[in-house]
Formats: structure tokens, sequence, C-alpha cells
């Protein structure tokens, strides 16, 4: 029995929080001027304001209504409406007013709400933020916060500085990334998607000088996400531009592979053993640079493409050094009679002869004399 008489007392505690809580409803705001605020300017607001009955009263009696406002200066105009009727009340000023449940509270029976108007100033701010131009909010008979009975509405009020400073970053990044496009051109690289992503960034970054503030800070964000794309399509398109200059040394070499086995038939050759070893460490080196590239990874790739390129160039000159060296022997795998060991014993035998010819003519020229 005690059991059910404490989870009665729980619901019934709900339903009372639940009344309390949705005793007035906030309907029918309109604010002007629209849009993002500046500091000093003229703000006018209305809103109405409906009792909803909790128990046998349209307020509770020991709670208390609370409206507040940000702006400057202001003016409050309230009127208690019950059953049709106005009861204007007197104006206003400061940036609260309470409303008593002594004033507020009436029986159920009655139709009641208020009709609040407001006028001020908006405030100055260091920086662009939302500050409130009307809360409602009720309180208990402790004075405390009914936190489910909250309504507020809230405005951008804008520091020009920051709208203008926002764009000057905006814009420093956008010609970093143009220094990074030329940059790139001149090496060769295929630009043409970042391109594309600094001109819609441009555009963005020049709406944003027009727009309020909202649209613009919408604007320049999207400008920095243009840009971050077109550095990543850059560093992409550098990747590519590196895997580029990787395969052509081994393609190269390939080629002078084919020539040296189809054409001159030298499988057995040492010499093309190394240069086949370096070509295919060369390939080991760019498909790692590959799959680098597939997973995004276009810094580490273009490392690994350097090495490719590397190992390539190396596998293509001993490549070339073999070819030249088998045009000089006629295209044989070995040593021909027509090496550089070769003509120097056979200048060797040239110089002994004339030296042994000189000796023997002079012999006999003395010989004549005698």
């Amino acid at each position: 029995m005690k059991l059910r008489n404490l989870s009665l007392g729980i619901v019934l505690f709900l339903i009372i929080g639940i009344q309390i809580a949705s005793a007035v409803t906030v309907s029918n705001p309109v604010i002007n001027p629209t849009g993002d605020l500046t500091a000093g300017t003229n703000v006018s607001a209305s809103f109405k304001i409906d009792m909803t009955p909790s128990g046998t009263d349209t307020f509770p009696k020991d709670n208390t209504l609370q409206v507040f406002t940000d702006l400057n200066n202001a003016k409050w105009t309230v009127t208690l409406v019950k059953n049709g009727i106005d009861q204007p009340a007197p104006q206003e000023f400061g940036r609260s007013i309470y409303l008593s449940g002594w004033i507020l509270s009436y029986p159920s029976s009655i139709q009641e709400s208020l009709r609040i108007s407001l006028e001020g100033s908006v405030p100055s701010v260091t920086k662009s933020m939302n500050r409130t131009i009307v809360l409602v909010q009720q309180l208990d008979g402790n004075n405390a916060l009914i936190p489910a009975s909250i309504v507020t509405y809230e405005r951008v009020i804008v520091n020009p500085t920051d709208v203008v400073q926002n764009i000057a970053v905006r814009e420093a990044d956008l010609s970093s990334f143009r220094t990074d496009i030329n940059a790139q051109a001149m090496k060769g690289i295929n630009t043409t998607a970042a391109e594309q992503k600094y001109s819609a960034a441009q555009a963005a970054i020049q709406s944003a000088k027009s727009a309020d503030f909202a649209t613009a800070q919408a604007s320049l964000n999207t400008a920095t996400g243009l840009i971050d794309d077109g550095e990543k399509l850059l560093d992409m398109a550098w990747a590519e531009k590196e895997l580029e200059n990787a395969r052509a040394p081994i393609t190269k070499t390939n080629d002078l592979i084919l020539y040296f086995t189809v054409n001159k038939s030298i499988t057995n050759d040492p010499r093309l053993a190394i240069i086949i070893a370096k070509k295919e460490s060369a390939e080991q080196y760019l498909s790692s640079a590959r799959d680098l590239h597939t997973m995004g990874n276009y810094a580490f790739s273009r490392v690994k493409a350097k090495e490719a390129f590397d190992k390539g160039n190396e596998s293509l000159t001993d490549a070339i050094n073999l070819k030249l060296a088998l045009a000089k022997t006629g295209g044989s795998s070995g040593a021909g009679w027509l090496n550089t060991t070769t003509l120097i014993i056979a200048g060797v035998i040239v110089v002994i002869i004339a030296v042994a010819a000189y000796f023997l003519l002079r012999k006999k020229n003395r010989w004549e004399e005698y």
C-alpha cells in the first residue's frame, strides 16, 4: 500500500510539474529588422503569451514570469488580455520585466494572454556572436528556474571587423593556393582540377564581401573547403606525375632487354642479369608507390616513385652501356678482337717494328758508307 501511494505521488508530481512547465505558450514572434544585426541598430519585437490553466488557475499564484532581452535601452509595453478585453499595463524599462502570479493568476475558466512589445538598440560586441532579443521563462515559488519553460529568440550581432578579418584570412589562403598551383604547373604537373577548385573558392570569397554575416561565414567556410580539396588534388596530381616519371626509364629498359634477348640472343650474359635485377627492383618500388597513391598517401607515394625512378635510371644506363659495348664488338656477347686491350697490344707491336726498322735502316746506311 505504501509503495502504491508513493507511486501515485510520483505520478501526481510529474503531472503537476508538466502543468507548471507548460503554463505559458509564446507565439507570433515578430522581430525587425530581420537577419544579422550590428551595434547601435534599433530593434523592435512583439509576441503573444497564452496562459494555459494549471489546475484551477490560469497561472500558478506563487510563480513568476520573467521576460528578458540583451538589447540596450529596452522599453516594454505589456497588455493583459482577459476574455478578449485589453488591460494595458504601465510601460516598463530595463532588460528584464517580472510578472508575478498575483497579477497573472485567474480562474481557469478565464481566457488569458499577454501581448508584449519591445524596443531597444543592439549592444556592441567584441566579436560576432548570438545575443538574446527575447527570452521568456518561468520561476517557481523559490525563484528557481523551470527549465522546460524557457523560450528564447536570438540574433547574430556582427562585429564588422570580424567579417573583414575573416575575408582577409581566406584571401591569404587563396593566394597561397595560387602560388602552389603555379609552382606545380611549372613542373609539368596537371593542375586542371586544382584550377577549378581555385575558381570556385575565389567566387565564394567574392560573394562573402557583399553578404550578411551568416551568409558570408557560410561562403568563407565553403571557400576553405574548396581550397583544402584543391590542395589535395594538387598533391595527388604531383604524385601522379612522379609515377609517370618513374615508369619512363623502366619502359625503356624493358625495350632494351627485349632487344638483347631477341635481336642479340645474349640471355646468359651476366651483364644482362644485373640490368634485369635493377629493373625488377625499380618495378617493386613503383608498385609500392601505386599502392600508396591509391590509399591517398600522396607524399609517401612520391618518395617511393622517386626511388623507382632512380633505380630505373640505373638499369637504363647499364642497358645503354651494354648496347654500346655490343656495337663495338660486332654484337658478340664476349670480348672481340677489336677491343681496347687488343688495340694497345697492336700499337705496341707497331712501335717495336718501327723502332727495329729504323735501326736496321741506319745500320744499312753505315755499311754503304764503308
